[in-house]
């Protein structure tokens, strides 16, 4: 009689385990897995604007965290953990920086719920710099001049080694390089611009020795990542032989060049960097509407 009673009771013991395990199985069973969405999956923007995405979470029995990592190229460059969440919508924003245009940046979105499960989503950036932006980005090296009556690159061999660095404050520079000319950039004072984003025309001031104020005209054609393209019109050319007009159509074509801290102003060497030929720069006002 005693064999038969612990019989039964083991039976029914294990019957309550598998009870107890399948009920443990469908607790589980009835919890969704995290899920979350944005918004956007793609969008543009340049250096200094403002990203805003709305988040959507769902997560059985609650989230426990959204960790935001920044990516340039596919490495981590940034994280940032959200662990409140009032609600199961919120906004994240994202203010583009100048290094993501070097790069392919990506946000991407982790969720992770108190079981340890997680789900996760991309944002690709597009970095789009504006036209001031990229002529602050780069230097930009003189390579061709070419005579729009020829068709043919027309530079004098002394500017071929120029490079021109525009700064934030309004303000640019030459590097004269090894050759020098025999007259300008022995005379002049590079100093002041002025950017018309719309009509893509730059202005771009000079002081002369005697404090005579010359502004150049440069009517973009064409500015990215590797050049700028510029229509540009000379006046008196004749004075340089019967085989050029007084007035003459020109483009002028430059190469962007990394930005260093090895740029030298004017004629080689340290000693005009502050002052140039002119010793001065006169003050001027752009009328570029």
């Amino acid at each position: 009689m005693r064999r038969t009673y612990l019989s039964t009771l083991a039976v029914i013991g294990a019957l309550s385990g598998i009870l107890f395990l399948s009920a443990c199985g469908d607790d589980d069973e009835n919890f969704s897995n995290p899920d979350i969405s944005i918004s956007e999956t793609n969008v543009t923007a340049s250096p200094g604007e403002q990203v805003d995405v709305t988040v959507t979470i769902s997560a059985d029995p609650e989230a426990e965290n959204v960790v935001v990592t920044k990516l340039w190229d596919g490495a981590a460059e940034s994280t940032e953990t959200i662990s409140s969440f009032p609600s199961n919508t919120f906004t994240f924003s994202y203010t583009v920086e100048n290094e993501d245009a070097d790069h392919v940046t990506v946000l991407n979105f982790t969720l992770t719920d108190t079981r340890g499960n997680t789900d996760e989503v991309e944002l690709v950036i597009d970095v789009e710099l504006t036209p001031t932006q990229l002529l602050l980005k780069y230097n930009w090296r003189l390579n061709e001049e070419i005579r729009e009556q020829t068709g043919e690159n027309d530079i004098t061999e002394a500017y071929t080694d120029d490079v021109y660095q525009f700064n934030a404050d309004g303000t640019y520079q030459k590097s004269i390089g090894e050759m020098a000319d025999d007259f300008s950039d022995l005379w002049y004072n590079y100093c002041y611009y002025d950017l018309n984003e719309t009509t893509m025309r730059l202005l771009m001031s000079r002081t002369g020795a005697f404090a005579e104020e010359v502004t150049d005209t440069l009517n973009i054609i064409v500015l990215d990542n590797e050049k700028m393209h510029a229509d540009v019109t000379y006046y008196g050319l004749d004075a340089f032989g019967d085989e050029y007009d007084p007035v003459e159509e020109y483009e002028k074509r430059f190469v962007a060049v990394a930005k260093t801290d090895s740029f030298d102003p004017y004629m080689p060497g340290p000693d005009d960097d502050a002052t140039g030929p002119a010793n001065m720069c006169a003050d001027v006002t752009f009328e570029n509407d």
